[in-house]
């Protein structure tokens, strides 16, 4: 299983993800066991598009860890120069390899910042099979193919302005930090107390290490396989391109 969440704002791109992989392991008896692998590079900078981009779903591709598939991917394809150009060749390997599911079972984020009219904007792409969220973009995919959907198009983005994507096992996240953003705003914000506090794009990064990992401590303490866990990933990208990259 696994968390990753991307957010958009006036201050730039904010990526996370958490470094846990659950296998299952069938014993003689007929018994199933779960096994919680940490140390997965599920959030890697695309350095030489200044980007980032990170994955859910299957822990393998061609019986490749997905984020060593992920590495090699990048590595192969260092000549393209654009996110749009990276996002469709992405697309392409995977309907090559995969080919036609029916259900969400693999999907990477990919975020960066885009020239339009002289200005660095942020954009957003989720390359995944399956609908989108968005109806829009539904009428013209095929959702049992991988489709390069560019949820987030580049434009401006004035203050106050939040955009999340989460994905992975997100249900309990979900639940979860409604209620805290709801208790934040009403009740500790009229106090004077801001978090995350600065707000700059690092506080942003930090903030999400700590969703994420909160929601990770949860899982150890329930009847649920922690399969959220291990340290967690930030990637920031700034009009100037990546900001910091840390495992913490």
């Amino acid at each position: 299983m696994t968390l990753i969440l991307t957010e958009i704002s006036e201050f730039g791109i904010a990526m996370a993800a958490d470094s846990a992989v659950t296998e299952t392991v069938n014993l003689n008896t007929g018994e199933e066991r779960h096994r919680v692998l940490t140390g997965v590079r599920k959030l890697q900078p695309i350095h030489h598009l200044q980007a980032g981009i990170s994955c859910w779903g299957l822990g393998e591709i061609q019986r490749v860890p997905t984020d060593i598939w992920l590495e090699n991917f990048i590595r192969q394809n260092s000549n393209i120069n654009t996110l749009n150009g990276f996002a469709l060749s992405l697309q392409e390997e995977l309907r090559r390899i995969v080919g036609r599911i029916r259900q969400n079972s693999l999907g990477f984020h990919l975020a960066g910042f885009v020239e339009v009219d002289g200005r660095r904007l942020p954009t957003f792409y989720h390359i995944h099979n399956g609908p989108s969220q968005y109806p829009n973009i539904n009428a013209t995919i095929d959702p049992a193919l991988f489709n390069a959907n560019q949820d987030f198009p580049p434009e401006v983005c004035p203050l106050g302005f939040f955009k999340m994507t989460r994905n992975g096992d997100y249900q309990l996240y979900a639940e979860l930090f409604h209620v805290v953003e709801e208790f934040f705003n009403s009740r500790v914000r009229p106090l004077g107390i801001e978090i995350p506090h600065p707000l700059n794009l690092n506080s942003i990064a930090e903030y999400l290490r700590f969703q994420i990992k909160t929601v990770s401590e949860i899982y150890k303490l329930s009847n649920l396989v922690p399969g959220i866990g291990g340290p967690v990933t930030t990637l920031t990208i700034s009009e100037q391109g990546i900001t910091s990259y840390e495992t913490k």
